[in-house]
């Protein structure tokens, strides 16, 4: 069955049932928006993912916990990672999520945390619970998207969002989502298992089981193909809630539903990933990393991890030096298979290097392709069939000047 999208302008408002805002309840100076709480009409089917950092925030611990209840709300700040704060940052993430669950009569256990803003300091909880007050009166006569990617953000310059409507079984159903990130981004996501947050929703009827397996398809190639720093945060989280309340036929079962939904979702998934690398901290160039021809997998992975994790060749593409050697000397070391007399390099559409001899007039050419927004480098390794692709962005000047004054 074809998928037809129709894009949508809300985010995680667009799906039936969900409503959510922001408020500033005194965590950031200037006033700035803070407190964002997302709830939806009917509980939710959930299905979560989180960092593979052995150093979890207390909010990722408590929601580990919670990952097979039914979920009403999640409530989020920034400006305090609430992380490395001990038994007090455990029973200040449990007290917030309590907090909702009584303000709006929600059952116990049904409100996950997200958190995100520097570590190491605790939160200061007569502004998170004023906000907190604050937030659970506003949300019964607001519905505001904009006013929730606001108060998620931390060295964001622009809000995230992406919503999509399709059928199934005649029902109009939504996939919708907010995301926050653009440092400290390169997720490791498992499941149970500045930070990149993810809320998605969506009003489809889907089995928990289905839902788990559709978000991590999606989060294979999506968010885990992105990278900005090389630095795993200790709060990456994804949630998706599931209300159906679209009232399709019940997503059970591998078929043509859930491929449909599990397509729909990773179109979602992959928008807001890219908004994440495109706003990436001072970056100024997004690069799309393809490698084709790989012997696996796993090398064709290792290979463009080498090239986007290296400040040599992120360096060369902000300062627009088609510095090829820098791709290559990656590729040497990142322990894929490859035979340096076959494989074949591209700067967008230009051969840089192939089988063994440099092409003298597209390097001449090359540093005009790297004047790009966007910039594709493609590495054919000639040694079988498998690929793999990651968005990463340049390093620049910008990155520095951000993180030498961010506490972390």
């Amino acid at each position: 069955m074809e998928l037809k999208l129709k894009e949508l302008e809300g985010g995680i408002t667009e799906p039936m049932g969900f409503r959510a805002t922001g408020v500033s309840g005194g965590l950031k100076d200037g006033g700035y928006k803070d407190i964002g709480l997302l709830v939806s009409r009917k509980p939710c089917t959930t299905a979560c993912l989180f960092t593979k950092n052995k150093v979890k925030a207390a909010p990722v611990a408590l929601d580990i916990s919670r990952s097979d209840n039914l979920i009403s709300a999640i409530i989020a700040n920034s400006g305090n990672a609430n992380c490395l704060t001990g038994t007090t940052g455990d029973n200040d993430a449990l007290t917030m999520a309590d907090r909702v669950e009584e303000l709006l009569s929600f059952e116990k256990g049904s409100v996950m945390v997200a958190s995100t803003g520097v570590i190491g300091r605790k939160l200061i909880m007569n502004r998170v619970n004023y906000g907190i007050d604050k937030i659970c009166t506003l949300i019964k006569t607001e519905n505001n998207y904009k006013n929730f990617s606001n108060a998620i953000m931390t060295t964001d310059k622009k809000m995230k969002n992406a919503a999509y409507e399709f059928e199934l079984d005649g029902k109009t159903v939504r996939i919708g989502g907010t995301a926050k990130g653009a440092g400290m981004i390169k997720p490791v996501l498992e499941a149970p298992h500045a930070t990149m947050l993810v809320f998605l929703t969506t009003d489809a009827l889907i089995s928990g089981d289905m839902l788990k397996l559709a978000l991590k398809d999606a989060v294979d190639i999506s968010f885990n193909r992105i990278s900005v720093d090389n630095d795993t945060s200790t709060n990456d989280s994804v949630f998706l809630m599931a209300n159906g309340i679209a009232e399709n036929h019940l997503i059970d079962a591998d078929g043509d539903n859930f491929k449909i939904f599990r397509e729909a979702l990773t179109k979602v998934c992959q928008s807001l990933a890219r908004m994440i690398v495109k706003d990436g901290e001072g970056a100024s160039k997004f690069i799309n990393i393809t490698i084709n021809s790989a012997a696996t997998v796993s090398d064709a992975e290792k290979a463009a991890r080498a090239i986007g994790d290296s400040f040599l060749v992120k360096t060369a593409i902000f300062g627009q030096n088609p510095n090829w050697g820098r791709i290559l000397a990656a590729l040497g070391y990142s322990d894929a298979k490859f035979d340096l007399s076959q494989l074949t390099l591209r700067i967008n559409d230009l051969v840089i290097y192939e089988k063994g001899d440099v092409n003298k007039a597209n390097e001449s050419l090359a540093a005009g392709e790297l004047l790009s927004p966007e910039i594709s480098i493609t590495l054919d390794l000639a040694a079988g069939k498998k690929e793999y692709f990651l968005w990463t962005s340049d390093l620049t000047c910008d990155y520095v000047k951000i993180n030498a004054n961010y506490l972390s």
